[in-house]
């Protein structure tokens, strides 16, 4: 029953982080302002912590690319029957803080009090670094060869909209 609750945390942080791309956009700024300084001049955003942890190079736009990299993978992900953990948190890793330590320890710091596994065995090295980079030339070659399956004409029947969800039981 705990990874349904870790599930749901994982969601409404997918939430929280489209809700904060929304907002440092829609707060707008020219393209040489970063994040940080949207932070600071923007009461709004201050409830926001993704944004106080990235990079403070980062410019909204930069974030808004980065971020939806980085999450694209969740939701399909969160419907696995088998969460690939490392996954979720390499995507994240790698799109938004490969060159940000600190960063990250800050995110996984915030991410731990409702899923306690967030980040475990990512290092946060640059041998780490390598690794993550190694892992997401694989995840794009999979992705691709996932796309090109996904093209054939002929798709299986399912007795429902959503036969393979992990917590609806088989009846």
């Amino acid at each position: 029953m705990k990874d349904a609750f870790e599930r749901r945390a994982l969601l409404l942080h997918l939430g929280a982080v489209l809700d904060a791309v929304g907002k440092l956009l829609s707060v707008g700024g020219n393209r040489k302002t970063t994040v940080r300084q949207l932070v600071a001049a923007n009461h709004s955003l201050m409830g926001l912590p993704l944004l106080r942890q990235v990079s403070a190079q980062m410019t909204p736009h930069e974030f808004a690319q980065r971020t939806s990299a980085a999450f694209a993978a969740w939701p399909a992900e969160l419907l696995e029957a088998e969460l690939n953990r490392e996954r979720l948190a390499a995507t994240v890793h790698n799109h938004l803080f490969a060159a940000d330590d600190d960063g990250w320890r800050a995110y996984v710091a915030s991410m731990r009090p409702e899923v306690p596994w967030f980040g475990e065995g990512l290092a946060a090295t640059r041998a780490g670094r390598a690794v993550s980079a190694s892992h997401h030339r694989d995840e794009v070659t999979q992705v691709r060869t996932q796309a090109r399956q996904s093209e054939t004409p002929e798709a299986p029947e399912t007795d429902g909209l959503y036969p393979s969800w992990p917590w609806k039981p088989e009846t």
